[in-house]
Protein backbone atom coordinates (compact mmCIF):
# COMPACT_ATOMS: atom_id res chain seq x y z
CA UNK A 1 0.00 0.00 0.00
CA UNK A 2 1.08 3.55 -0.64
CA UNK A 3 -0.63 6.58 0.85
CA UNK A 4 0.03 10.21 -0.01
CA UNK A 5 -0.04 12.77 -2.75
CA UNK A 6 0.37 11.52 -6.29
CA UNK A 7 0.28 13.16 -9.74
CA UNK A 8 -3.10 13.04 -11.42
CA UNK A 9 -1.62 11.03 -14.29
CA UNK A 10 -0.49 8.31 -11.86
CA UNK A 11 -3.75 8.03 -9.91
CA UNK A 12 -5.94 5.90 -12.18
CA UNK A 13 -7.58 3.20 -10.01
CA UNK A 14 -6.27 4.72 -6.81
CA UNK A 15 -8.62 5.38 -3.87
CA UNK A 16 -9.36 9.01 -3.12
CA UNK A 17 -8.38 9.78 0.47
CA UNK A 18 -10.37 12.98 1.07
CA UNK A 19 -13.50 14.65 -0.25
CA UNK A 20 -12.94 17.13 -3.04
CA UNK A 21 -14.99 20.29 -3.55
CA UNK A 22 -15.09 22.87 -6.31
CA UNK A 23 -14.53 26.58 -5.70
CA UNK A 24 -18.22 27.05 -4.93
CA UNK A 25 -18.06 24.44 -2.18
CA UNK A 26 -19.95 21.77 -4.11
CA UNK A 27 -18.86 18.18 -3.54
CA UNK A 28 -17.21 16.79 -6.66
CA UNK A 29 -15.85 13.45 -5.51
CA UNK A 30 -16.30 11.59 -2.25
CA UNK A 31 -13.52 9.91 -0.29
CA UNK A 32 -13.10 6.19 -0.83
CA UNK A 33 -13.85 6.44 -4.54
CA UNK A 34 -11.70 4.54 -6.99
CA UNK A 35 -10.61 7.14 -9.50
CA UNK A 36 -11.65 6.53 -13.10
CA UNK A 37 -10.48 8.21 -16.30
CA UNK A 38 -13.47 10.55 -16.22
CA UNK A 39 -12.73 11.41 -12.57
CA UNK A 40 -9.16 12.34 -13.46
CA UNK A 41 -10.42 14.46 -16.35
CA UNK A 42 -12.74 16.30 -13.95
CA UNK A 43 -9.87 16.94 -11.57
CA UNK A 44 -7.73 18.35 -14.35
CA UNK A 45 -10.56 20.73 -15.26
CA UNK A 46 -10.45 21.95 -11.65
CA UNK A 47 -6.81 22.78 -12.20
CA UNK A 48 -5.51 20.06 -9.87
CA UNK A 49 -2.18 18.45 -10.61
CA UNK A 50 -1.85 16.21 -7.55
CA UNK A 51 -4.31 14.40 -5.31
CA UNK A 52 -4.06 12.47 -2.02
CA UNK A 53 -4.81 8.81 -2.60
CA UNK A 54 -4.18 5.30 -1.37
CA UNK A 55 -2.81 2.90 -3.93
CA UNK A 56 -3.31 -0.78 -3.22
CA UNK A 57 -1.01 -3.51 -4.47
CA UNK A 58 -1.82 -7.10 -5.37
CA UNK A 59 -0.86 -8.06 -1.80
CA UNK A 60 -3.51 -5.80 -0.27
CA UNK A 61 -7.21 -6.17 0.42
CA UNK A 62 -9.78 -3.41 0.00
CA UNK A 63 -11.33 -2.31 3.30
CA UNK A 64 -14.70 -3.90 2.50
CA UNK A 65 -13.25 -7.30 1.62
CA UNK A 66 -11.01 -7.19 4.69
CA UNK A 67 -13.87 -6.25 7.03
CA UNK A 68 -16.09 -9.01 5.66
CA UNK A 69 -13.43 -11.70 6.09
CA UNK A 70 -12.60 -10.53 9.61
CA UNK A 71 -16.29 -10.42 10.50
CA UNK A 72 -16.82 -13.97 9.28
CA UNK A 73 -13.87 -15.19 11.32
CA UNK A 74 -15.13 -13.51 14.49
CA UNK A 75 -18.73 -14.75 14.35
CA UNK A 76 -19.23 -17.88 16.44
CA UNK A 77 -22.42 -19.64 17.49
CA UNK A 78 -25.57 -17.52 17.33
CA UNK A 79 -23.74 -14.46 15.97
CA UNK A 80 -24.73 -13.06 12.58
CA UNK A 81 -22.48 -10.97 10.34
CA UNK A 82 -23.43 -8.29 7.83
CA UNK A 83 -20.90 -6.24 5.88
CA UNK A 84 -22.60 -3.04 4.65
CA UNK A 85 -19.44 -1.52 3.19
CA UNK A 86 -17.31 1.48 4.21
CA UNK A 87 -14.85 -0.92 5.80
CA UNK A 88 -17.16 -2.29 8.45
CA UNK A 89 -18.87 -5.51 9.47
CA UNK A 90 -21.75 -5.55 11.93
CA UNK A 91 -22.06 -8.57 14.23
CA UNK A 92 -25.46 -9.12 15.85
CA UNK A 93 -27.06 -11.64 18.18
CA UNK A 94 -29.18 -14.29 16.47
CA UNK A 95 -31.08 -14.91 19.71
CA UNK A 96 -31.45 -13.66 23.27
CA UNK A 97 -28.65 -14.85 25.47
CA UNK A 98 -25.28 -14.21 27.08
CA UNK A 99 -22.44 -12.80 24.99
CA UNK A 100 -19.17 -14.66 25.46
CA UNK A 101 -15.98 -12.98 24.31
CA UNK A 102 -12.53 -14.57 24.13
CA UNK A 103 -10.94 -11.40 25.51
CA UNK A 104 -7.25 -12.43 25.26
CA UNK A 105 -7.61 -13.32 21.59
CA UNK A 106 -9.68 -10.21 20.91
CA UNK A 107 -6.80 -8.16 22.29
CA UNK A 108 -4.31 -10.07 20.13
CA UNK A 109 -6.38 -9.34 17.03
CA UNK A 110 -6.74 -5.66 17.86
CA UNK A 111 -2.96 -5.49 18.20
CA UNK A 112 -2.14 -7.05 14.82
CA UNK A 113 -2.24 -4.00 12.60
CA UNK A 114 -3.02 -0.29 12.90
CA UNK A 115 -6.49 0.32 11.59
CA UNK A 116 -7.93 -3.17 12.10
CA UNK A 117 -10.31 -2.59 15.00
CA UNK A 118 -12.95 -4.72 16.68
CA UNK A 119 -15.15 -3.21 19.37
CA UNK A 120 -17.48 -5.48 21.35
CA UNK A 121 -20.00 -5.23 24.13
CA UNK A 122 -18.63 -6.24 27.51
CA UNK A 123 -18.23 -9.99 27.95
CA UNK A 124 -21.23 -11.70 29.57
CA UNK A 125 -23.68 -8.97 28.58
CA UNK A 126 -27.27 -10.11 28.23
CA UNK A 127 -28.18 -9.35 24.62
CA UNK A 128 -31.44 -9.43 22.68
CA UNK A 129 -32.17 -10.77 19.20
CA UNK A 130 -30.75 -8.42 16.58
CA UNK A 131 -28.67 -6.42 19.07
CA UNK A 132 -25.23 -5.44 17.82
CA UNK A 133 -22.58 -7.26 19.84
CA UNK A 134 -19.48 -6.16 17.91
CA UNK A 135 -18.30 -3.86 15.15
CA UNK A 136 -15.38 -4.58 12.85
CA UNK A 137 -13.99 -1.39 11.36
CA UNK A 138 -11.07 -1.27 8.98
CA UNK A 139 -9.85 2.31 9.26
CA UNK A 140 -7.66 2.72 6.15
CA UNK A 141 -8.97 1.97 2.67
CA UNK A 142 -7.01 -1.25 2.52
CA UNK A 143 -4.81 -3.56 4.57
CA UNK A 144 -2.19 -6.17 3.73
CA UNK A 145 -3.94 -9.48 3.03
CA UNK A 146 -1.40 -11.22 5.25
CA UNK A 147 -2.67 -9.33 8.28
CA UNK A 148 -6.22 -10.51 7.60
CA UNK A 149 -4.90 -14.06 7.42
CA UNK A 150 -3.29 -13.47 10.82
CA UNK A 151 -6.68 -12.46 12.23
CA UNK A 152 -8.33 -15.53 10.75
CA UNK A 153 -5.73 -17.86 12.26
CA UNK A 154 -6.10 -16.38 15.74
CA UNK A 155 -9.89 -16.56 15.49
CA UNK A 156 -9.72 -20.17 14.30
CA UNK A 157 -7.45 -21.08 17.23
CA UNK A 158 -10.00 -19.56 19.61
CA UNK A 159 -12.84 -21.68 18.31
CA UNK A 160 -15.17 -18.73 18.84
CA UNK A 161 -14.03 -15.22 19.64
CA UNK A 162 -17.67 -14.19 19.88
CA UNK A 163 -20.66 -16.37 20.65
CA UNK A 164 -24.08 -16.00 22.23
CA UNK A 165 -25.26 -18.74 24.55
CA UNK A 166 -29.06 -18.88 24.73
CA UNK A 167 -31.02 -18.54 27.95
CA UNK A 168 -32.60 -21.85 28.87
CA UNK A 169 -36.07 -22.20 30.30
CA UNK A 170 -35.44 -23.33 33.86
CA UNK A 171 -37.57 -24.06 36.89
CA UNK A 172 -36.43 -21.80 39.70
CA UNK A 173 -37.30 -22.45 43.34
CA UNK A 174 -37.56 -19.65 45.88
CA UNK A 175 -37.04 -20.46 49.56
CA UNK A 176 -37.89 -17.60 51.92
CA UNK A 177 -36.79 -17.92 55.54
CA UNK A 178 -37.80 -15.87 58.56
CA UNK A 179 -40.01 -15.95 61.62
CA UNK A 180 -43.67 -16.82 61.70
CA UNK A 181 -44.43 -13.19 62.48
CA UNK A 182 -42.66 -12.06 59.30
CA UNK A 183 -43.97 -14.80 56.95
CA UNK A 184 -46.53 -12.67 55.12
CA UNK A 185 -44.31 -9.61 54.83
CA UNK A 186 -41.28 -11.51 53.56
CA UNK A 187 -43.20 -13.55 51.01
CA UNK A 188 -44.84 -10.41 49.70
CA UNK A 189 -41.59 -8.42 49.50
CA UNK A 190 -39.58 -11.14 47.74
CA UNK A 191 -42.05 -13.04 45.57
CA UNK A 192 -43.17 -10.44 43.05
CA UNK A 193 -39.75 -8.85 42.30
CA UNK A 194 -38.12 -12.26 41.93
CA UNK A 195 -40.96 -13.56 39.74
CA UNK A 196 -40.70 -10.56 37.41
CA UNK A 197 -36.96 -11.09 36.97
CA UNK A 198 -37.16 -14.84 36.42
CA UNK A 199 -40.09 -14.63 33.99
CA UNK A 200 -38.41 -11.74 32.20
CA UNK A 201 -35.50 -14.08 31.48
CA UNK A 202 -37.84 -16.73 30.09
CA UNK A 203 -37.86 -19.11 33.05
CA UNK A 204 -40.49 -20.24 35.55
CA UNK A 205 -40.56 -19.33 39.24
CA UNK A 206 -42.07 -22.17 41.26
CA UNK A 207 -44.40 -21.50 44.17
CA UNK A 208 -42.31 -20.01 46.99
CA UNK A 209 -41.56 -22.07 50.10
CA UNK A 210 -41.47 -20.39 53.51
CA UNK A 211 -39.45 -21.92 56.36
CA UNK A 212 -38.13 -20.81 59.70
CA UNK A 213 -34.72 -19.14 59.58
CA UNK A 214 -32.49 -21.96 60.78
CA UNK A 215 -30.02 -24.19 58.96
CA UNK A 216 -31.96 -27.45 59.33
CA UNK A 217 -35.25 -26.03 58.06
CA UNK A 218 -33.59 -24.43 55.03
CA UNK A 219 -31.60 -27.62 54.33
CA UNK A 220 -34.82 -29.66 54.34
CA UNK A 221 -36.38 -27.14 51.94
CA UNK A 222 -33.35 -27.34 49.63
CA UNK A 223 -33.51 -31.14 49.51
CA UNK A 224 -37.24 -30.93 48.76
CA UNK A 225 -36.59 -29.00 45.53
CA UNK A 226 -35.69 -32.03 43.42
CA UNK A 227 -37.62 -30.67 40.43
CA UNK A 228 -35.88 -27.29 40.43
CA UNK A 229 -33.01 -26.38 38.10
CA UNK A 230 -31.95 -23.49 40.35
CA UNK A 231 -32.64 -22.59 43.97
CA UNK A 232 -32.80 -19.08 45.40
CA UNK A 233 -32.69 -18.45 49.16
CA UNK A 234 -33.98 -15.10 50.42
CA UNK A 235 -33.88 -14.58 54.15
CA UNK A 236 -34.91 -12.21 56.91
CA UNK A 237 -31.24 -11.35 57.43
CA UNK A 238 -28.25 -11.11 55.13
CA UNK A 239 -25.53 -13.77 54.94
CA UNK A 240 -22.57 -12.45 56.91
CA UNK A 241 -20.21 -15.44 57.00
CA UNK A 242 -19.62 -18.85 55.39
CA UNK A 243 -20.78 -20.36 58.70
CA UNK A 244 -24.03 -18.38 58.67
CA UNK A 245 -27.46 -19.96 58.34
CA UNK A 246 -27.82 -20.28 54.54
CA UNK A 247 -24.29 -21.61 53.81
CA UNK A 248 -24.64 -24.06 56.70
CA UNK A 249 -27.99 -25.18 55.31
CA UNK A 250 -26.47 -25.84 51.90
CA UNK A 251 -23.74 -27.96 53.48
CA UNK A 252 -26.33 -29.91 55.50
CA UNK A 253 -28.26 -30.56 52.28
CA UNK A 254 -25.16 -32.06 50.66
CA UNK A 255 -24.07 -29.06 48.61
CA UNK A 256 -21.04 -26.79 48.69
CA UNK A 257 -20.36 -23.06 48.64
CA UNK A 258 -18.42 -21.70 45.64
CA UNK A 259 -18.07 -18.18 47.03
CA UNK A 260 -19.66 -15.93 49.61
CA UNK A 261 -18.88 -12.28 49.03
CA UNK A 262 -18.96 -11.26 45.38
CA UNK A 263 -17.06 -8.05 44.42
CA UNK A 264 -20.13 -6.37 42.95
CA UNK A 265 -21.98 -3.60 44.77
CA UNK A 266 -24.95 -3.57 45.29
CA UNK A 267 -24.91 -7.27 46.15
CA UNK A 268 -21.60 -8.13 47.80
CA UNK A 269 -23.27 -10.44 50.34
CA UNK A 270 -24.45 -12.90 47.67
CA UNK A 271 -23.60 -16.57 48.13
CA UNK A 272 -23.27 -18.99 45.21
CA UNK A 273 -23.03 -22.71 45.69
CA UNK A 274 -24.18 -25.95 44.07
CA UNK A 275 -26.21 -28.98 44.97
CA UNK A 276 -25.13 -31.40 42.28
CA UNK A 277 -25.63 -29.49 39.02
CA UNK A 278 -28.22 -27.11 40.46
CA UNK A 279 -26.98 -23.61 41.40
CA UNK A 280 -28.00 -22.45 44.87
CA UNK A 281 -27.99 -18.67 45.31
CA UNK A 282 -28.16 -17.01 48.69
CA UNK A 283 -29.66 -13.75 47.51
CA UNK A 284 -28.84 -10.36 49.02
CA UNK A 285 -31.66 -7.95 49.79
CA UNK A 286 -31.08 -6.05 46.53
CA UNK A 287 -32.85 -8.88 44.69
CA UNK A 288 -35.99 -6.92 45.57
CA UNK A 289 -34.81 -3.81 43.73
CA UNK A 290 -35.67 -3.31 40.04
CA UNK A 291 -32.34 -1.55 39.52
CA UNK A 292 -29.35 -3.42 38.13
CA UNK A 293 -27.40 -5.27 40.81
CA UNK A 294 -25.34 -8.43 41.28
CA UNK A 295 -28.39 -10.62 40.61
CA UNK A 296 -28.59 -9.28 37.05
CA UNK A 297 -24.93 -10.17 36.49
CA UNK A 298 -25.10 -13.71 37.84
CA UNK A 299 -28.56 -15.23 37.28
CA UNK A 300 -28.70 -14.78 33.48
CA UNK A 301 -25.35 -16.57 33.15
CA UNK A 302 -26.63 -19.41 35.29
CA UNK A 303 -29.82 -19.50 33.22
CA UNK A 304 -27.68 -19.97 30.09
CA UNK A 305 -26.34 -23.18 31.60
CA UNK A 306 -22.94 -21.81 32.59
CA UNK A 307 -21.42 -23.24 35.76
CA UNK A 308 -19.80 -20.29 37.48
CA UNK A 309 -16.54 -20.81 39.31
CA UNK A 310 -14.90 -18.82 42.08
CA UNK A 311 -12.62 -17.26 39.43
CA UNK A 312 -15.65 -16.18 37.37
CA UNK A 313 -17.11 -14.41 40.37
CA UNK A 314 -13.87 -12.81 41.52
CA UNK A 315 -13.30 -11.34 38.05
CA UNK A 316 -16.52 -9.33 38.40
CA UNK A 317 -14.74 -6.85 40.64
CA UNK A 318 -13.50 -4.95 37.57
CA UNK A 319 -16.55 -2.83 36.73
CA UNK A 320 -18.46 -4.21 39.69
CA UNK A 321 -19.21 -0.87 41.30
CA UNK A 322 -22.76 -0.30 40.07
CA UNK A 323 -25.14 2.54 40.77
CA UNK A 324 -26.28 2.60 44.36
CA UNK A 325 -29.76 1.54 45.42
CA UNK A 326 -31.46 3.94 47.82
CA UNK A 327 -33.66 1.16 49.24
CA UNK A 328 -30.66 -0.52 50.87
CA UNK A 329 -30.44 -0.23 54.66
CA UNK A 330 -27.07 1.51 54.31
CA UNK A 331 -26.76 3.27 50.93
CA UNK A 332 -23.44 4.86 50.10
CA UNK A 333 -23.08 8.32 51.56
CA UNK A 334 -23.48 11.09 49.00
CA UNK A 335 -20.82 13.09 50.80
CA UNK A 336 -18.09 10.41 51.07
Amino acid sequence: MKFGEAPIDESLGAILAHKLYDKAGKLILNKGRRLSKSDLAALRQLGLERVTVMQLSAADLHEDAAAERIGVSMAGANVLMRAPGVGRANLTAALRGILHVDVPRLELINNIYDGVTIATLRAYSLVDVGEMVALVKVVPFGVPAARVVDVERIAEASGAVLQVRPLQRMRVALIVSGTEATRSRLLKSFHDPVRKRIEGWGSELLEPTFVLHNAQAIADAIRAQANADMILIASISAIIDREDVAPSALALAGGSVTLHGVPVDPGTLLMLGYLGDAPVVGAPGCIKSPKTNVIDWILPRLLSGERLTRANLVSMGHGGLLKDIAERPMPRSKTD
